[in-house]
């Protein structure tokens, strides 16, 4: 397509951001984690799009569309080839063909798409979007779905998307060419056909000259093609003698005349379009403001003020290795831990038994490792729990962070999940240690 896998997942989440969309993970602490990436700003907007999509919903949905695109434009290609090679088969049904009949007939319409794309291409860009624009016919009403569509009616409008089409166009008519083409090859192999020529107003000489001007290509690739003699005795006669050569100039003429000219007008197009492939438009206000939030060492408040009272005190990332663990209770997102402002966290299971505190505890202290613990939100901050995340952040040489995870609430829950976050919240900030709340939650309340 006009954008690559990562930049079309990078502008995806951009749609949905200003959409309001709840991503699986929270994008602000994301951003912040970047901050001190030594990455080119576009490379770390692709990291940062590939963290917020932890699950890899957005992700496997564009490619999703992706490969039904791909399939239908194979389908299609298909169908056109066999279209090509049945169209062969009614021209040569007879015997006895007449060959500008057959030409024309095989390379007419060809011909005609072709002058008019390379007319077309003098004519100034007009962007208004084009057929293969899959949010054209694809039904998307989620939405997800549909700032998909508005993602690749956007990229329709790029002057990259014109060179798509020309590519596709191109790709079509080749395909109902070698068709037609293979057609000819094994009719003229199998069956014996003899050719003739008829015209009113043309004179024998001046069909000398246009045979003459024909056969100039097919000859120099070593085409068999009827001499003066042959052309003459063929004229509202069926002129077995000299079919080879009629044959080898018709094989010749579709080759030379149809099939090499759209190969190289597929060519100028494939190479047009990887020239001018889209990139990020990092000039969007969107984008703007997340690189001024990189190029700042201290978040605007006016930009962000209710993020940074949740995640405060901010945790500093470093280069200790990165531990996970579940605090007393298992958790149905097996991969809650995956891409945590941006980092590789490796999996240490849950403290679930007595002593694994303790334990954890004691490796943390030989070892200088950073801890994301993750917590069920439900569960009431008591002593009991303050206790151990004192012990285990006492313990993290590389810090400690904790991750709140709830799922998003029903309409009656959400009263009661709010007052036990705002606990926590007082909690943890009491105690100096850096958390970040649900991602939905944090969302819902960036957006307000």
């Amino acid at each position: 397509m006009i954008l690559t896998d990562q930049q079309q997942l990078t502008e995806l989440v951009r749609l949905l951001q200003t959409r309001r969309f709840v991503f699986a993970a929270d994008p602000q602490p994301i951003t912040e984690a970047l901050r001190h990436d030594d990455s080119d700003k576009e490379s770390r907007l692709l990291k940062r799009a590939a963290f917020i999509d932890r699950d890899g919903a957005l992700n496997q949905r564009l490619q999703r569309i992706q490969q039904y695109t791909r399939w239908l434009l194979s389908g299609i290609s298909l169908l056109c080839l066999i279209g090509g090679f049945s169209a062969s088969m009614a021209l040569l049904a007879g015997s006895e063909l007449n060959f500008f009949y057959v030409l024309l007939s095989a390379l007419g319409v060809n011909t005609l798409t072709l002058l008019l794309w390379l007319i077309l291409l003098l004519l100034p860009v007009h962007r208004n979007g084009f057929v293969f624009n899959p949010a054209l016919w694809l039904r998307l009403r989620d939405p997800v779905g549909q700032a998909i569509a508005a993602l690749y009616a956007e990229q329709a409008q790029t002057t990259a998307a014109r060179w798509f089409a020309g590519m596709t166009s191109h790709r079509f008519w080749l395909c109902t060419l070698s068709g037609m083409w293979l057609a000819l090859c094994v009719l003229l192999l199998v069956r014996q056909y003899g050719f003739n020529w008829e015209s009113t107003l043309l004179s024998d000489v001046s069909l000398l000259h246009l045979v003459a001007a024909l056969s100039w290509l097919p000859e120099k690739l070593s085409f068999p093609v009827p001499d003066a003699e042959a052309v003459l005795h063929s004229r509202s006669i069926a002129n077995t003698a000299a079919a080879r050569a009629w044959g080898g100039l018709l094989l010749a003429a579709v080759f030379c005349y149809g099939i090499l000219p759209r190969a190289a007008a597929w060519l100028f197009c494939w190479l047009m379009w990887r020239q001018q492939r889209a990139h990020l438009p990092l000039n969007l206000p969107y984008y703007q403001n997340i690189i001024q939030q990189w190029q700042h060492t201290v978040v605007d408040a006016d930009t962000v003020p209710s993020v940074a009272a949740i995640t405060a005190p901010l945790l500093h990332l470093n280069d200790a290795p990165k531990w996970a663990v579940l605090l007393d209770t298992s958790w149905h997102d097996k991969d809650w831990y995956l891409h945590t402002l941006g980092q590789d966290w490796i999996n240490l299971g849950k403290l679930d038994k007595r002593g694994d505190t303790a334990n954890l505890a004691s490796r943390l202290q030989t070892e200088p490792a950073q801890l994301l613990l993750g917590i069920r939100a439900e569960v009431v901050p008591d002593r009991g729990i303050l206790r151990q995340i004192n012990i285990l952040a006492q313990a993290a040489q590389g810090g400690i962070l904790v991750q709140l995870l709830a799922d998003k609430p029903r309409d009656h829950d959400k009263e009661a999940l709010k007052q036990i976050l705002n606990q926590w919240q007082h909690a943890l900030i009491e105690r100096n240690i850096a958390f970040l709340p649900p991602p939905f939650a944090a969302q819902q309340t960036e957006t307000h």
